[in-house]
């Protein structure tokens, strides 16, 4: 006789479902009863595993910070221009599996102390320094020219871009759906920010990199 699914089975699978539906149709529009619809269980067992939907959006957040932090702990720190082209668009591919968390942000904050602080400490305490760190490295191999005050500030401008690019990027083509040709133009918005620091021997061949991804 086959044993039912455990309570950790069905509730990675309230997960998964509810990240494809709000993937797909914006999690304004869905509801707790949508997810347990969708995925042929009652309402009654989605609530045995999550009070409200804002815990699973917790649950989504914490995945996608993990599965960030993951690649940008594993990936080697970018040498050339080119491999700096891919370091970022690997960070796009990540956020764009979670991209309803980035179409309205300050939304999802307003409703959630967890998530507040989950957010703020993510991006303070562990993308700030990574993104620090890849810009030491950059300037020591002769790429740049940025003081330290100036890698802190880049830093921090080049994840606010990426974060809330989703976002503007939508905005920009009201009712059309986004596409993944968002992550290309994403990209080249981040990394354009750096542009002003590449050192004028690199900077022709920066230019005609960005434009070719």
């Amino acid at each position: 006789m086959s044993r039912p699914p455990s309570r950790t089975n069905t509730a990675n699978r309230i997960v998964e479902a509810s990240l494809q539906l709000f993937n797909e149709q914006g999690e304004r529009n869905i509801s707790t009863n949508h997810i347990a619809s969708h995925m042929g269980i009652s309402p009654g067992n989605l609530y045995y595993h999550f009070n409200n939907k804002d815990e699973i959006i917790i649950q989504l957040f914490k995945r996608y910070s993990n599965e960030l932090l993951d690649y940008l702990s594993k990936a080697k720190l970018p040498e050339t221009i080119e491999q700096m082209i891919d370091y970022m668009m690997g960070i796009y591919d990540v956020m764009w599996e979670y991209r309803f968390l980035f179409s309205d942000v300050n939304t999802l904050l307003n409703r959630s102390v967890e998530l507040v602080g989950e957010h703020n400490e993510f991006t303070r305490a562990k993308i700030a320094p990574l993104l620090v760190k890849l810009f030491t490295q950059w300037h020591s191999l002769g790429m740049i020219d940025i003081d330290e005050r100036g890698k802190q500030d880049l830093s921090i401008n080049i994840w606010l871009v990426t974060k809330y690019w989703f976002d503007f990027d939508s905005s920009m083509q009201p009712n059309v759906k986004i596409t993944e040709n968002a992550k290309q133009r994403g990209v080249y918005r981040s990394l354009s920010l750096i542009r002003p620091y590449v050192r004028a021997e690199h900077r022709a061949e920066f230019d005609a990199l960005l434009v070719a991804k």
